[in-house]
């Protein structure tokens, strides 16, 4: 039995769902057209989805629709959208309804309404970074009045997600007030969290932005970034030597942070093929790799593209990523343990990781080297992150027991050097120098969880039962490495599941 001391892990079999309000901000619109676009859409595009074909059984293609992130909050987790009319507002609900309605509410941050003509052409203005998050926090307050809920959640696409930042390290600081007490967790899709940088220029082009500043566009760019993230900065001040634009600095739990990371820069829209030239293929097409998250947040890699119609935000794979971190109830930290790679001077080692769970047409997480991102595995290090993954054991089949059955193939690439030159003599491309893929099964029971595991190259299911150690805060589990693993990475390494209840 998988247990945390005498708790039960996740809360019971069905779980608990913690409801908060939802705010969406989107991103940033980069033109007057785009400003223009974005206010006539009342939900500030949340409300749009995609569909796309995938082969079926029979070899031919098959439609597949994904209805929007704000639709399947809707009708996956019963949240209500609040407009009516000129406002956002409970106006709709009774004073006695179920205070769980109100809190189940989806909330748009529509900081770009000020920079429209539609509303008053004698007015119009960009917001600073500052200014839409001290409007982020009175909108909080409004919701936490109107709703009675203690916090709200933030989803943010893009620059919004600057915007959440700036609220939670500058204005709410610099008010003496703790953003743990008005925000519950924060999910961005593609945020620049390290700033834009280009593939072209040497830094010529950052520094022509960062000092004309054209529509905001500085706003990326080191220097204004730690303005509008630390408190008590202006508009004169330097960042220090010491700065880390990608860090909460203190300021926000990294564990309730959630970066989704966009991995598909041939797909961004072709309206923006020249973004896409400058910044590289190591990025979504506008934000690189390496620049899309918080280094102390959890985060999932996609190959999906920044925006457009293979964007990030109307996927599937960010939305199941989504609802596991906003209403899981259970928190798995999955690791590689104790490496010990050939000494081999001239060899270097990359690991793959693709994440699938029962159930879905997507990979929820996807790092390989055909995607620019897969794990270095450096010579002094002898542990590795592999993934971390929020279950939801309710969405299971329920004549499974709810069974939350989860598979993760792990692959390790090699890359030769002679003489200082990368050579690609006994290369094959895409031939691992070891693979395998593991499938773990949890079901709920009372008391805790049972578990087991299995390697695809061993057994055709999971049936070798997890060995776990308990504690009142888990449990941790190691899983041992097939011996085709074994003879690569040592015969001490190991896969490491660690589970935390999580709501």
């Amino acid at each position: 039995m998988l247990q945390g001391g005498t708790g039960l892990l996740g809360g019971g079999e069905q779980g608990s769902m913690s409801s908060y309000p939802i705010i969406y901000i989107r991103g940033y619109a980069g033109n007057q057209a785009g400003v223009e676009e974005t206010v006539d859409d009342p939900f500030y595009g949340f409300n749009r989805g995609s569909t796309h074909v995938r082969v079926g059984p029979q070899g031919s293609p098959q439609f597949f629709a994904f209805e929007s992130p704000l639709l399947r909050l809707m009708t996956d987790h019963s949240y209500a959208e609040v407009f009516e009319g000129e406002l956002q507002g409970i106006l709709r609900m009774r004073a006695d309804d179920d205070p769980e309605r109100k809190h189940r509410t989806v909330w748009i941050h529509r900081y770009y309404d000020p920079t429209s003509g539609t509303y008053d052409a004698d007015t119009v203005q960009r917001l600073e970074i500052e200014q839409a998050a001290k409007r982020l926090a009175g909108l909080i307050a409004q919701i936490k009045t109107e709703t009675g809920s203690q916090k709200v959640m933030l989803i943010a696409h893009s620059m919004g997600g600057l915007i959440c930042r700036s609220l939670l390290q500058k204005i709410y600081p610099e008010d003496n007030e703790k953003a743990t007490d008005h925000v519950d967790k924060v999910f961005t899709y593609g945020t620049p969290h390290g700033g834009i940088q280009l593939d072209v220029g040497g830094g010529v082009l950052e520094w022509a932005r960062d000092r004309i500043g054209w529509n905001n566009s500085d706003d990326f760019g080191r220097r204004r970034m730690y303005q509008y993230l630390t408190p008590g900065a202006g508009p004169a001040d330097e960042p220090p030597s010491d700065f880390k634009a990608n860090s909460l600095g203190g300021a926000f739990p990294g564990d309730r942070f959630f970066c989704l990371v966009g991995t598909n820069s041939r797909d961004y829209d072709a309206a923006h093929g020249l973004s896409r030239r400058m910044i590289g293929p190591q990025s979504d097409g506008l934000v690189q790799v390496d620049s899309a998250y918080v280094t102390e947040a959890h985060r999932a890699y996609v190959h999906r593209s920044h925006s457009g119609r293979y964007g990030m935000v109307n996927s599937e794979e960010a939305y199941q990523n989504l609802q596991r971190f906003f209403f899981g109830d259970v928190k798995v930290d999955i690791s590689l343990c104790d490496v010990e790679t050939p000494k081999e001077s001239d060899v270097s080692y990359q690991a793959e990781v693709r994440f699938a769970i029962r159930g879905l047409p997507v990979l929820v997480h996807e790092r390989t080297t055909d995607h620019y991102c897969p794990i270095l595995m450096e010579d002094k290090k002898r542990s590795f992150e592999l993934f971390t993954a929020f279950l939801i054991p309710r969405l299971s089949p329920a004549d499974d027991g709810n069974t939350c059955r989860y598979a993760m193939r792990v692959a390790v690439q090699a890359l030769h050097r002679r003489d200082g030159f990368l050579t690609f003599n006994d290369h094959l491309e895409q031939i691992p120098v070891w693979a395998d893929n593991l499938v773990v099964d949890l079901t709920p029971q009372k008391g805790g969880y049972t578990g087991t595991y299995g390697w695809r190259s061993e057994a055709p299911e999971p049936s070798t039962p997890l060995a776990p150690e308990g504690s009142a805060e888990g449990w941790s589990a190691d899983v041992t490495l097939p011996a085709s693993g074994r003879n690569l990475l040592g015969e001490s390494a190991r896969i490491l599941l660690e589970a935390v209840p999580w709501s």
